[in-house]
């Protein structure tokens, strides 16, 4: 029962995904809305509940306001390429 206690853990390892796969996740998937989220999500390192907080608003050029991060924090800042700020601007929602 002691050797259960204070044997050592093994360290798990996260298995890293090479750049190349995680650019084919992204051109081959059709809807504009999810492409922009995985984007968003690879190139500016945001988690999913990050992206889906996000608001037209929060977008200034190539520089997006985090309201309420996970870190603590009042906000955050995280800066996109200028091919993602774009075509997140095209993206509206229908007016109803």
């Amino acid at each position: 029962m002691i050797r259960k206690l204070y044997r050592e853990r093994v360290p798990s390892r996260w298995e890293i995904v090479e750049k190349e796969t995680v650019d084919e996740i992204i051109f081959r998937t059709t809807k504009v809305r999810n492409r922009l989220i995985l984007e968003l999500m690879a190139r500016g390192g945001m988690r999913i509940g990050e992206v889906l907080k996000l608001r037209l608003k929060d977008l200034q050029d190539r520089k997006l306001i985090l309201r309420e991060p996970k870190s603590g924090k009042e906000y955050e800042f995280v800066f996109i390429p200028q091919k993602v700020a774009d075509r997140s601007v095209q993206i509206r929602k229908p007016k109803r």
